[in-house]
């Protein structure tokens, strides 16, 4: 059972991390699906995404030890019904990670690590951190698109823009920190970013002030 991690935010929530190595089988040996559950997964026709959706909910038995019902937005973002949490999910090749939170909006991204990531920073940074910003730091800039990545899970009801309206601040590679805002005419918000190396990804996680 490849459970790679779970850790505890002090006065946030908790997250934990999967790394896929089962086959669905494997995984379906894991979990009792309910029968609306059954019948969702039955609708799924990518492999990838079955096994990711299995996984996302081993995950979250792992965390909350009970049943739980999850719904979907209209805007496609995942929220726990029952029991009442914040929630939010990112996949990789590799790792499938769940972020929960009673209190507090929460966001979170996994990519892997990838030494060309500098031929998309138009897409990601703010002009004034193309101009600051050493781009030929290929983990400063999974900094950047990580947490942007997840800033907008939590805000994607104001359809943010990447290059417009987040940004960051005060961060500090060797703590794994740093300071996230979305500046929108109809939403200002702070956050806090905290981060980690995960074998050959880069693991972000946001939450509110």
């Amino acid at each position: 059972m490849p459970l790679y991690l779970t850790e505890e935010i002090k006065n946030v929530g908790l997250f934990s991390i999967w790394k896929l190595t089962e086959n669905e089988e494997e995984l379906l040996q894991l979990i009792t699906l309910s029968q609306e559950g059954k019948h969702h997964f039955a609708t799924l026709k990518n492999k990838k995404r079955k096994k990711e959706w299995l996984t996302n909910r081993i995950l979250l038995n792992h965390l909350l030890g009970k049943d739980f019902s999850i719904d979907y937005l209209s805007n496609g973002k995942p929220i726990l019904k029952e029991p009442s949490f914040f929630l939010s999910i990112s996949h990789s090749n590799d790792f499938v990670v769940v972020f929960i939170s009673r209190h507090k909006e929460t966001g979170v991204d996994i990519e892997k690590i990838k030494e060309n990531i500098a031929s998309l920073k138009h897409k990601f940074l703010l002009p004034e951190e193309l101009q600051s910003l050493n781009t030929s730091n290929p983990f400063l800039l999974h900094v950047y698109w990580g947490a942007k990545e997840a800033m907008y899970k939590m805000y994607s009801s104001y359809h943010p823009l990447f290059t417009e309206h987040l940004s960051l601040s005060d961060v500090d590679c060797q703590k794994g920190t740093a300071t996230g805002k979305i500046m929108k005419e109809d939403c200002h918000k702070t956050v806090n970013i905290i981060f980690k190396q995960i074998e050959d990804n880069l693991l972000v996680c946001c939450f509110e002030n």
